[in-house]
């Protein structure tokens, strides 16, 4: 099967291959500015393997929440516990999902206590401008915690004045709705939008409801640009299997995330100036038997407050990038355990840190060059520096070629270091886990067609794990340990060509996408049993083909296919079938998974084939 995959793909790249792409408009990478909070880049000089999904795109997917958005970018690992986005992990290029740094327009939305909140966000996809994700080490841009990459959810405050509405409903007694406002005055814009998702549920004890609102705003003070943003997310959920053994049927949590942010930009002459500051509140409230709180309960809050501030200076020899951050993370808990209530072994954890930025652009003809550093200091880990470089050679127009290196580092979670239970136990004494990768890869762009092609190595110090330790010949007691070593390389590539602008406007086939990933490990463990730290990807296949049937009808098709370390491929196809002009309603029926395939992530049987249809609709006012 794998040789006859390669083939496919070799004779794909060989053959026109088509992007996605709307039928109003056309997407313009040149346009795109990668935000990096200090250096700003277009896509096309960019040194870095970069994947970006913009809302034209985004828009068309048969797809109802952000993981499942995500789930069609190549190189990303999406392992969702249930559907529409109730709660999903992220990985990139193998990594864990507390190796991935998820931020929104560049703020931070890490969860000291656990890397399974980082998804909690108070977004629909309808808010959404553009995502992207940056693959390999992060930490010279962002700081600690983009071990292996970042995603990036970019919103903007829409310069027409409109309201939105997004109706959707399917099988499984599934309803959605999303009612977006934008309001924009001379010198005041908003925007504002709330959404509701809820299901009945695929299998006993998945049912469903998700409430988010979402506010952005910007207005001109002194000069400068102060934008404001608000969100928060309500979920409620049966967590069948979720965490536990499946045969622990009856779990349920529900999770309330906030977050609050103040942001100015100011264009003094050359610099530009960025100060943030921005808060972000998580609940976490677990039942491990949903109609019986008392046998055991877990309820957790954490509180992240930043201060961030970030520069940029526009100078004769490229750009320098400096900022600094302070951050603060803590975590309060109550637990009860066979009814009696108690503190949390989790309550009352904090840490403090400190952060400095430095980065250069250099530009010399066709080689452009980006060293930079990330020094930072944690109250429970004392100092460190993480730096890195980019080079890019512009061979030609419409071909770069590029290389960087970079080194990264995780600190534990709380729910690492501290967390106790029946079955786990957390260590106090683990060590940041550690990381030194470089990548060499080229892009071409000339429309119609755009590939890429690249290839990582990454050699990863003192990861860490839950060793599982046999109980009985079912159970385990998993406990925390720095257990692995990996050295990881892996290759990419995609293609897509938009077959509109090759041919012609009125073109049956609009666009086809095409990427292949490949990740092989060489993993020294201390471990014979251990829960994430080889369950990566080793292959995944992506291919997306969009047609127009007739006039103003048109079908996305989506097919992924998955194959982990040491388990068996599978196969999953969407599509959606969908009417669109350029003035009226967009109306929709879709299927995932519509083949029925089974399949399995994190010990969860995923859905099976689920219909759904939609309409959303635009009025100006």
């Amino acid at each position: 099967m794998r040789r006859s995959l390669i083939t496919f793909f070799i004779l794909g790249v060989s053959t026109p291959i088509f992007s996605q792409v709307d039928s109003t408009r056309t997407i313009e990478m040149d346009n795109i500015i990668i935000q990096g909070n200090r250096i700003d880049i277009p896509f096309r000089e960019t040194s870095r393997n970069i994947g970006v999904m913009t809302d034209i795109e985004i828009k068309d997917l048969p797809a109802q929440s952000i993981p499942e958005i995500l789930s069609y970018i190549p190189g990303v690992d999406i392992r969702q516990r249930g559907p529409v986005g109730i709660q999903a992990d992220i990985g990139i290029r193998g990594g864990t999902f507390e190796q991935t740094l998820v931020l929104l327009n560049g703020l931070k939305l890490t969860d000291p206590q656990t890397g399974h909140h980082s998804l909690n966000i108070p977004l629909n996809f309808t808010n959404l401008t553009r995502v992207e994700v940056l693959k390999g080490p992060g930490a010279r841009i962002y700081g600690q915690n983009a071990f292996s990459g970042a995603v990036n959810f970019i919103t903007e405050v829409p310069d027409d004045r409109f309201a939105g509405i997004r109706l959707y409903g399917g099988q499984h007694k599934l309803f959605g709705g999303t009612l977006d406002l934008a309001l924009p005055s001379k010198n005041f814009k908003q925007y504002i939008s709330f959404s509701h998702d809820a299901s009945d549920g695929y299998r006993h004890n998945t049912d469903f409801k998700i409430n988010n609102v979402f506010y952005q705003a910007e207005t001109e003070i002194s000069g400068g640009q102060l934008e404001i943003l608000g969100g928060w997310t309500g979920r409620k959920f049966g967590a069948n299997g979720f965490y536990a053994n499946p045969d622990y049927s009856e779990q349920y949590e529900e999770v309330q995330t906030s977050i609050i942010s103040l942001d100015y930009v100011k264009n003094i002459g050359n610099f530009t100036i960025k100060p943030r500051v921005y808060w972000r509140h998580n609940n976490d409230n677990y039942f491990f038997v949903r109609d019986n709180p008392e046998v055991y309960e877990n309820d957790h809050t954490t509180n992240v407050g930043a201060f961030e501030f970030h520069s940029n200076w526009r100078n004769k020899l490229g750009q320098t990038g400096m900022g600094l951050e302070l951050r603060r993370e803590s975590i309060q808990g109550d637990w009860v355990r066979g009814g009696n209530p108690s503190k949390s072994n989790l309550d009352g954890f904090y840490r403090n840190s400190f952060g400095v930025f430095l980065e250069h652009q250099f530009k010399y003809g066709k080689l452009d060059f980006t060293p930079g550093v990330f020094v930072s200091h944690y109250s429970d880990f004392g100092w460190n520096a993480f730096p890195g470089i980019d080079i890019g050679f512009l061979a030609r127009p419409d071909l770069r070629i590029y290389t960087n290196l970079g080194k990264s580092y995780r600190i534990p979670a709380f729910y690492d270091m501290y967390y106790q239970s029946p079955v786990e136990e957390g260590n106090p004494d683990l060590k940041p886990e550690k990381a030194l990768t470089y990548e060499i890869g080229a892009r071409y762009i000339k429309q119609p067609l755009s590939i890429e092609l690249n290839w990582f190595y990454q050699d990863a110090h003192d990861l860490i794990d839950w060793v599982g330790l046999p109980l009985t010949d079912s159970t385990y007691l998993w406990k925390a340990a720095n257990i692995s070593n990996i050295k990881r390389n892996g290759i990419e590539i995609a293609s897509q060509i938009n077959m509109e602008r090759l041919v012609d406007k009125k073109m049956f086939l609009k666009s086809v996408f095409l990427s292949y990933n490949f990740i092989h490990s060489d993993l020294t463990s201390s471990a014979e049993i251990s829960r994430y730290i080889l369950e990566n990807l080793r292959h995944q296949f992506i291919l997306g083909v969009n047609t127009r049937i007739i006039s103003d009808l048109y079908l996305d098709f989506k097919a992924r296919m998955n194959e982990r370390e040491g388990q068996s491929s599978y196969w999953v196809f969407d599509t959606r079938l969908y009417w669109e002009k350029a003035k009226g309603p967009y109306i929709y029926i879709e299927a995932t998974n519509f083949t029925n395939t089974q399949y399995y992530e994190v010990m969860t049987p995923m859905p099976g084939r689920w219909f759904r249809a939609g309409i959303m609709y635009r009025l100006g006012f």
